[in-house]
């Protein structure tokens, strides 16, 4: 399966998608319609949907509200940044619905740094839930 945002062109009165110059996904997109054409009489299962914001970033943003958040939270529970950012993310999946894969039973939260802004609004959310659990009153800088 390969999920990538293309941009739609009109070529001689047929819709059309413009391929990304990146070579892996070319790649991608190359190997899964092969095994399309291979395997399923080239049939394709075609999901659209406009692409999803991604989270901002620099200062004042989403990006800065959670890590600033999340060091909060390691200065009063003197735990290490990433254990905090997991405890953060395994609220978000399991209370908010945020995005994760399973493997063999392990949960992996998806990288804040793919996240939408809706996504990382849940993640925001988490921190707030961890912290008023923890008793840590968070500043809004």
């Amino acid at each position: 399966m390969v999920t990538v945002i293309l941009h739609r062109e009109y070529v001689k009165g047929h819709i059309a998608f413009a391929v990304p110059t990146d070579t892996v996904i070319r790649e991608a997109i190359k190997r899964e319609l092969t095994k399309c054409r291979d395997k399923h009489n080239d049939y394709v299962l075609v999901t659209i949907a406009p692409p999803k914001r991604p989270r901002t970033t620099g200062d004042g943003s989403q990006n800065h509200h959670l890590n600033g958040h999340i060091m909060q939270i390691c200065v009063e529970t003197g735990n290490d940044y990433e254990a905090v950012k997991n405890a953060v993310k395994m609220i978000a999946v399991e209370q908010m619905g945020y995005p994760y894969t399973d493997f063999h039973g392990v949960i992996t939260p998806k990288p804040e740094s793919e996240s939408s802004t809706d996504e990382c609004a849940k993640l925001i959310e988490a921190a707030h839930i961890l912290a008023a659990d923890l008793g840590i009153i968070l500043r809004e800088d």
